[in-house]
């Protein structure tokens, strides 16, 4: 089940690192406690919009390797119920499971840090295979980093989910490449600034395998390019304000594709420390993004046309994203040890756009245990 409302393939941890430095106070979770070696997180998230629930458990470990290595593991099952002509659905909606596992390894050096990483998605009409490496090279004593990743991925698509007898049966590929490189900078004790590009190329099968057109009286299949080259430009800008023990964060994204689609996301975050330990931190944030269709989108469409599609994700629109988070330590709890360290985390998402998905609004929750091995 490809499903339109959502990524198909989890973002892949290639992002550069868009800082070594931190803001003192920016985050709970900046540094790990001292004597533990390593730490497991353990996280629920719900998804809901117009026509698909997402249910999706998860679980990251990170552990120290000798003094200057981290390994890291990743697991996650996606339980996915939808009832949308494009995820396969007939009359009736249906639950598919994703099933995704991953590792990576960081090392630090003298310059800077090595890192890399492997993925593996699997499910029952989607495969993704994706491996990535990075470096971040650090100058003038850490206060400023220049980061660069690469990777490349490889999946399959068939239309295996499909429910009704409308499509014949397909087997196809898509291959991907994405680079980035990205700058920090420190700028005084309370600010940093951060600014980086990512360009991808995706070659192969990227429409939907169950998701027609209307053309005329007769539904076609969807026909996109073989061929799609993103960029995307970023901006951060973290300011640490003392007095009030909070972290004002502004953004921007710009991202403009060989398609035609174009998008603009800026987005405002406040990250204020309540308890008087640094042991309890709340968050508010808005997102805003509005986005121009692809070149070959129409209202109506001929058979002469060479690309056909009803991709929400491909059309004008606009969406406004509300999120609350709050974040604790065990010992606000009255916890001690192991359970004192340990870091808890409630966030709830509202996302009001218009286009076809409707809003839709998520919630996760994570707990976050150090330990020692």
């Amino acid at each position: 089940m490809q499903l339109s409302a959502l990524p198909r393939r989890l973002a892949p941890a290639l992002s550069s690192a868009m800082m070594a430095t931190a803001l003192a106070a920016g985050s709970l979770g900046v540094s790990a406690p001292a004597a533990a070696d390593g730490t497991l997180t353990l996280r629920g998230a719900y998804y809901k919009e117009r026509s698909t629930r997402v249910i999706q458990p998860m679980m990251d470990a990170a552990f120290q390797v000798g003094d200057h290595g981290t390994a890291t593991g990743h697991l996650l099952v996606d339980a996915i119920t939808s009832a949308s002509a494009s995820s396969g659905a007939a009359d009736t909606a249906f639950t598919e499971r994703r099933y995704e596992g991953g590792g990576g390894y960081a090392h630090e050096l003298s310059w800077g840090l090595l890192r890399g990483n492997l993925r593996l998605s699997s499910e029952p009409d989607y495969t993704s295979v994706f491996a990535g490496a990075g470096a971040e090279l650090a100058f003038a004593e850490k206060n400023t980093v220049v980061a660069v990743s690469g990777g490349a991925g490889h999946d399959t698509i068939t239309n295996a989910g499909a429910q009704g007898p409308f499509s014949a049966q397909l087997e196809d590929t898509l291959s991907t490449v994405l680079g980035a490189t990205s700058v920090s900078q420190l700028l005084s004790p309370n600010l940093v600034v951060s600014a980086g590009y990512d360009l991808s190329y995706l070659r192969g099968y990227q429409q939907n395998p169950y998701r027609t057109v209307i053309v005329g009286s007769d539904l076609i299949a969807e026909r996109h390019p073989e061929t799609r080259t993103r960029h995307a430009v970023a901006a951060t800008g973290k300011w640490y304000l003392p007095e009030a023990s909070a972290t004002a964060i502004a953004g921007y994204r710009f991202y403009a594709d060989s398609w035609g689609v174009l998008a603009h996301t800026p987005e405002l975050r406040l990250v204020k420390i309540l308890g008087e330990d640094d042991d309890l931190e709340a968050t508010v944030r808005y997102r805003f993004h509005w986005q121009r269709r692809a070149d070959f989108v129409k209202r109506e469409y001929r058979m002469t046309d060479e690309y056909l599609t009803d991709d929400e994700k491909l059309v004008s629109f606009t969406s406004h994203t509300l999120e609350a988070k709050l974040a604790l330590l065990g010992a606000v709890l009255g916890f001690s040890g192991t359970l004192g360290e340990a870091r808890g985390e409630l966030i709830l998402q509202y996302v009001d756009q218009n286009n076809r998905f409707g809003n839709a609004i998520t919630a996760q929750a994570a707990l976050t245990l150090p330990f020692e091995y």
